[in-house]
């Protein structure tokens, strides 16, 4: 018999032990009604669990959603049913004034009613929300973008005056279509603080920004590398002079004239110099992005190029145009140029290469391939090449702008490309205001499923007068002489009224009015089969959410009867565990028995 360790008294503790553990997990498990309470309980399936969760809560959350979205077509459908409320009634009145049997102070008093009951349906689109959001205005697509046009008529200009952008919300396949900057005319003050910004990129969101500022040329005082934006033209105008139409390809070839001196390294650099006969040096050494540096020309106007690298002219401060960087002439013969093919510059990450198609078809990689055999067929000698060059890649830039649609984003036009990773395919116009098309829907899209794309999409054409046919211009054939109807918010006459002043164009009402009673039911069809299909899918929704809670359930929550009959074995061997550790205490004291 051993007394300095009692074994059998070890190994039932050691079992008591084990006993109280198991009893413990128990009583976490009956009390929380969780088979998982930690992941130490089952590590995959906490992970499984939490991935249901994930989905169940998005799926309770898609019917809430849905549910919402229902309330907004209510809301809709509701508005449009008191259109059709006052349609109805406008054909009556249409009606009785196409009978003859009236005399004109009649006809008066059913205009009047007519006038009302037609601002009344500009009141009810104009005013119809749900959270803020307005349904029945109809302000989907874009028209244009304007920015306080100076010296324009007739036109939607962006950018103060820098382009056009001119037609409706429809796919362009040539930007030629929508940006010109035809009847532009103003002197520098008019001119002075105004922009135009283009990002150039893909539909994969890979852009780089130009921007053309004009200022008023009061001097120009700064270091001959601070002051530019990365990919910005400066140009600089006399106060007293006269700044004519043009074209956007002239204003991209007039910036990559004196923006790039060229020479044959796509990485190299380019030199200019200084008044005076000092030279600097501008490094590109990482194409011509990044850091900005500013040069100009002698000839009163100045141009921030962007670059990489550093130069310098010391701390003096210039004041003039002509007093700080001139380009220096690049000039040369044909055979000059014909050195140039198989080399290039890269703007903003963009590769132009030159050849000539005399000599056989382009075989190169670069984004823009120019084609200089036009430039050595006339027989140019001598002068500047970079005006050739530059209105050649101008063009390139701009044929190279197609099959892309227009859209709204904020108060952008943003001109996007029909296929992925085409460069100089996506322009944005910055800093616009926008003018809806009055035609135009508006448009929500509903998250109807726990993940990404999981969506439902309604639209709600223009329910107001004149997208029913019910206004028009005052004078025009069916419409009153004046404007008679406002739009329902402000007592300002806007537009004219169907005229039923006698019975042929009170007779001719009652179509047009026929007609706006089948558009608005058209819509009202249209809403209530959105709201059935979101009924449907809060329906799927649900049982999409029951089953895969019935799934999680099984994994996570604990069975109790199950968890219950373990407890109870538990307890009676931790009491077992108990009594038989008393009496392995009390064997050790026969060794007493062995000592008397």
């Amino acid at each position: 018999m051993r007394i300095n360790h009692n074994i059998a008294a070890l190994n039932t503790y050691r079992q008591l032990t084990s006993n109280a553990a198991s009893q413990q997990k128990s009583l976490a498990k009956l009390s929380s009604g969780l088979r998982i309470n930690s992941a130490a309980d089952d590590a995959a399936g906490l992970a499984i669990s939490e991935k249901m969760r994930a989905q169940i809560r998005g799926l309770e959350q898609s019917q809430r959603n849905a549910q919402d979205g229902i309330s907004m077509i209510q809301t809709a459908e509701g508005g449009l049913n008191e259109v059709h409320s006052i349609l109805q009634r406008m054909r009556e009145l249409a009606t009785q004034a196409s009978n003859d049997t009236n005399v004109e102070i009649d006809r008066d008093e059913i205009q009047k009613e007519i006038n009302n009951l037609t601002s009344e349906i500009n009141r009810i689109g104009n005013s119809t929300e749900f959270n803020t959001k307005s349904l029945m205005k109809g302000v989907g697509s874009v028209e244009g973008v304007e920015l306080d046009a100076t010296g324009t008529s007739g036109m939607t200009a962006i950018a103060d005056g820098g382009a056009t952008l001119s037609g409706g919300a429809t796919n362009y396949t040539d930007a030629s279509q929508f940006i010109t900057t035809s009847g532009l005319t103003g002197s520098g003050a008019d001119f002075d603080g105004k922009s135009l910004t283009f990002r150039l990129g893909d539909i994969n969101g890979d852009i780089e920004e130009l921007t053309i500022t004009f200022h008023e040329n009061a001097g120009f005082s700064g270091d001959a590398v601070s002051g530019a934006t990365s990919n910005s033209i400066d140009i600089y105008i006399g106060s007293g002079d006269e700044v004519g139409s043009g074209n956007l390809a002239d204003l991209i070839s007039s910036g990559l004239q004196d923006m790039i001196e060229l020479n044959t390294d796509i990485e190299g650099n380019y030199t200019v110099n200084v008044s005076g006969g000092s030279e600097v040096v501008v490094t590109a050494t990482n194409d011509l992005q990044g850091s900005a540096g500013k040069v100009g020309i002698a000839s009163g106007s100045l141009l921030a190029a962007a670059c990489q690298g550093d130069a310098s002219v010391g701390s003096t401060t210039y004041t003039a145009a002509s007093e700080v960087i001139d380009f220096s002439e690049f000039s040369g013969d044909a055979s000059a140029i014909e050195a140039l093919a198989g080399d290039g510059w890269t703007i903003n990450g963009m590769q132009i290469e030159f050849y000539n198609a005399e000599n056989g078809a382009y075989s190169g990689n670069a984004d823009l391939a120019v084609n200089i055999g036009t430039a050595l067929a006339s027989g140019l000698t001598s002068g500047d090449m970079r005006a050739v060059l530059a209105d050649s890649v101008a063009t390139q830039i701009g044929n190279n702008i197609s099959g892309v649609s227009a859209t709204l984003s904020g108060s952008d036009v943003v001109i996007t490309a029909a296929e992925a990773g085409k460069d100089g395919n996506n322009i944005v116009v910055a800093d616009g205001t926008e003018q809806t098309d009055t035609t135009a829907a508006f448009s929500a899209t509903f998250q109807v499923g726990a993940n990404k794309s999981q969506s439902f999409v309604i639209e709600i054409n223009d329910m107001r007068s004149e997208a029913l046919g019910l206004t028009g211009t005052a004078g025009d054939t069916g419409f009153t002489a004046s404007n008679t109807v406002t739009n329902g918010m402000s007592d300002t006459l806007q537009e004219a009224a169907l005229d039923v002043s006698n019975a042929t164009s009170a007779s001719a009402a009652i179509k047009t009015i026929n007609d706006a009673i089948e558009n608005v039911s058209a819509e009202r069809s249209k809403l209530g089969a959105y709201q059935n299909r979101l009924e449907h899918t809060i329906n799927n929704l649900g049982t999409s959410a029951e089953n895969l809670t019935t799934a999680e359930s099984r994994i996570r929550d604990v069975d109790m009867a199950k968890e219950m009959m373990q407890f109870t074995k538990q307890n009676i061997l931790s009491q077992a565990a108990q009594s038989m550790l008393a009496q392995a205490n009390q064997l050790p004291q026969g060794v007493l028995q062995l000592l008397r």
